[in-house]
């Protein structure tokens, strides 16, 4: 998992992304790669970077979700232009095979999500979906459910300095599943029956968690010890034990916290550390949201 930003404090003035972004336009220039997605949150100064194009390749598919409302863009194909207005919450979905020219207006603030046809293969293999090939290309169609969690991915990394990868992992997945369901051109395999994980999977899975309270490891890694698709171990997880892998991790990080601030004189800083938050910032933040107060004072507080 990597992210990367760079701001208007030092614009590349003529140069363009690889999306056809002006960048010397964008104020906000993010991304981050795991799971089988690529994320980028872009936004420009003032109003849209103008025309975009892009030539056609194999790179798979482009997804884009508004984070505005007043969006424009006028598409160009061969013979006409159509226009599309975009509220928030609006995505396009587009194949890279097609060369691509839109003329963007208005409100320009997007998170763009790039997916290969490898990626989208391997998708569609862990989740049980029979003969997903392609994606159907849509524009400006209303879908806040992928809103919603590619807004979340982006809330969290602007949280910690370091998202962890089964983090981005596990959300990862949840959209990769939203996207081969909502779009995909295959069948999902639907059944009632919901499997947890065996004793010794569930043990195994939680001890390779917990010897990485920072989430710094693969859950693909977790879920190939239990001999599980990354979509498959989620649900079984959530299953057994009714949390995601993220917040089970996320409990035993307080719990252990906890546990330091009780019986130990370690510093705060160290507890964070031991605990697996990113920065005592990080650490204060969780823990009083979770506890109501801050480490320092429920450490006096079961002392006294």
């Amino acid at each position: 998992m990597d992210l990367g930003s760079h701001g208007a404090g030092s614009p590349r003035p003529g140069k363009v992304d690889t999306f056809g972004c002006q960048l010397g336009k964008l104020e906000d220039d993010r991304q981050i790669i795991g799971g089988n997605l690529a994320y980028y949150r872009k936004s420009s100064i003032g109003a849209a970077p103008g025309q975009v194009t892009t030539p056609a390749s194999d790179r798979g598919y482009l997804i884009g979700i508004s984070l505005k409302t007043g969006h424009r863009r006028r598409i160009f194909s061969e013979h006409h232009s159509t226009l599309y207005e975009f509220s928030q919450n609006s995505i396009y979905l587009r194949n890279f095979a097609d060369s691509y020219k839109a003329d963007l207006s208005g409100a320009f603030g997007f998170i763009l999500m790039e997916l290969s046809k490898g990626d989208l293969e391997m998708l569609a293999d862990g989740a049980d979906a029979s003969g997903v090939s392609e994606l159907s290309q849509v524009v400006a169609e209303h879908d806040p459910i992928l809103g919603g969690m590619t807004q979340a991915l982006f809330s969290f990394a602007d949280t910690q300095p370091h998202p962890s990868p089964l983090f981005v992992e596990q959300i990862s997945s949840a959209i990769g599943l939203h996207l081969i369901t909502r779009y995909g051109n295959g069948r999902i395999r639907r059944t009632d029956k919901r499997e947890a994980l065996s004793g010794t999977a569930a043990t195994r899975a939680k001890d390779m968690m917990l010897s990485r309270l920072d989430g710094d490891i693969s859950l693909d890694d977790v879920a190939a010890r239990c001999h599980l698709s990354r979509v498959a171990f989620i649900r079984a997880f959530r299953e057994t034990t009714g949390t995601t892998p993220s917040e089970w991790l996320a409990e035993q990080r307080l719990i252990k916290a906890c546990d330091l601030l009780r019986s130990s004189s370690l510093s705060l800083i160290e507890i964070s550390v031991a605990c697996g938050f990113a920065d005592l910032t990080h650490f204060m933040r969780v823990f009083t949201a979770a506890k109501g107060t801050s480490p320092a004072a429920w450490r006096r507080a079961t002392r006294s």
